[in-house]
């Protein structure tokens, strides 16, 4: 009789043990928020003694989860994805923190809105290049005009543009919803074409609002689109394609090159411009 020696499922994961880990401390951080709500201490074990010790001992600290110098440090591109990957699993599981970062606040919205970008554009642009040292701009001013800053090669300095077509008002009222009702006041509903019009059309606009300024050829224009749960066949690539080429000569983007960024991770398309 022949035995299937291929790991099963349940035998990755215990080999892997990362999603075990995520399990523990999940359960960890519930089992803590749980008792801070109810007023209830924990009985913990700490070096053969039993004692009760308050939940908000043990709750983890909201504000150290991301600090000014996180967002102001120079790091490679292998850097920053493993940065950013070890800081949303720490987010993911801090129930205190739950609110903040569903709604970007403080932090949060920069983490979200700003980093989360420019992590998919290295990972996409750079791989896990440890000769590409990415920081973002922690001091915007006249002469520092830009979100963010790449150097290759030693010296080759590209100025990192970032704007995004995601979490409107709209999507802040579904979450403050979903957090606070379990529903969504506006859940999804369309056809695929009119799904692709809505995010086509914010593009565009996103897009329209950078043509305006004037940046330089040293610069590139990240625009991150939620692309999750409608995008990612050939034809949505192909659609998508097709509009920003047809249109990027009307923009008059003045930047070396325009890229489309989905925010799931899985859609990555460059479009280089006409210098002007």
């Amino acid at each position: 009789m022949e035995v299937n020696e291929t790991p099963s499922r349940i035998d990755r994961i215990f080999a892997e043990g990362r999603l075990i880990d995520e399990a523990l401390a999940a359960a960890r951080a519930d089992a803590i928020d749980r008792h801070r709500r109810a007023g209830v201490p924990l009985v913990v074990d700490r070096d053969g003694r039993i004692e009760h010790v308050a939940a908000d001992a043990l709750a983890p600290n909201v504000d150290a989860l991301l600090t000014d110098a996180d967002f102001k440090a120079e790091r490679t591109a292998k850097d920053w994805l493993a940065w950013y990957d070890e800081r949303r699993a720490a987010i993911k599981n801090c129930l205190p923190a739950r609110e903040s970062a569903a709604l970007h606040k403080g932090r949060f919205k920069k983490f979200y809105e700003e980093l989360y970008p420019f992590v998919l554009w290295l990972s996409h642009a750079y791989g896990g290049r440890e000769d590409v040292i990415g920081a973002l701009n922690s001091d915007r001013t006249r002469d520092r005009d830009y979100d963010a800053r790449v150097i290759t090669d030693g010296s080759t300095v590209t100025h990192v543009e970032i704007t995004i077509t995601t979490f409107n008002r709209s999507e802040l009222l579904n979450m403050k919803q979903l957090l606070t009702e379990g529903a969504v006041v506006d859940p999804m509903c369309g056809t695929q074409e009119e799904w692709q019009e809505r995010a086509f059309k914010k593009i565009e606009a996103a897009v329209q609002n950078k043509s305006t300024q004037s940046f330089g050829r040293d610069y590139v224009l990240i625009v991150s689109f939620d692309d999750f749960a409608w995008f990612g066949t050939d034809d949505d690539v192909a659609a998508l394609r097709l509009f920003v080429t047809e249109r990027l000569p009307s923009w008059g983007l003045n930047v070396a090159t325009l890229y489309i960024v989905g925010i799931s991770g899985r859609t990555f398309l460059s479009f280089p411009t006409s210098p002007r």
